[in-house]
Parts: C-alpha cells; structure tokens; sequence
C-alpha cells in the first residue's frame, strides 16, 4: 500500500491498516526513525468506545479513559457497526 505526503506534511494511514489495528479517530500515534525508516507505532490507551447492541436498543459503551466522544467519533462507528 502507498499514500502520499500532504503540503502540511500530512499522510494518511490506509483504511485497511486502520480497521485491522482497530484505530479509531483521535489515536495516539508514536513516530520515530529507525535504520532510515519512519516508523508509525499506536499508543496503547485505554479500549475505545464501540457500539454494544441489546434486546431492543443499540448503546454506545464507552470505558473510562476512551477518546473523547466527538460527533465525527460516534459517526465512525456507527458507521463501522
């Protein structure tokens, strides 16, 4: 997989990669250099929130010490639910 450099400096981390590590929006992300590499490497934090369905209603459980609940946040999931 490629992605591209912004004008800020920006990349964007491939869809694929970012549901298989089960990075949410806001994550915390260490970058360093090794041997001429960048290396990308998430900060593990406390679980993320996630969408718990029951009988009759969907909730959204959200531990202690999960990212901030944002509008664009809960949008992500109920979106990957």
């Amino acid at each position: 997989m490629t992605t591209t450099l912004s004008s800020k400096g920006q990349v964007v981390i491939p869809l694929e990669i970012r549901k298989r590590l089960g990075l949410p929006t806001g994550a915390v992300i260490s970058c360093y250099l090794e041997d001429g590499r960048i290396i990308l490497d998430p900060v593990k934090t406390a679980h993320p929130a996630e969408i718990v369905s029951r009988k009759n209603y969907v909730a959204l459980d959200a531990p202690e010490g999960a990212p901030e609940m944002t509008p664009e946040r809960v949008k992500d999931l109920l979106s990957e639910s």
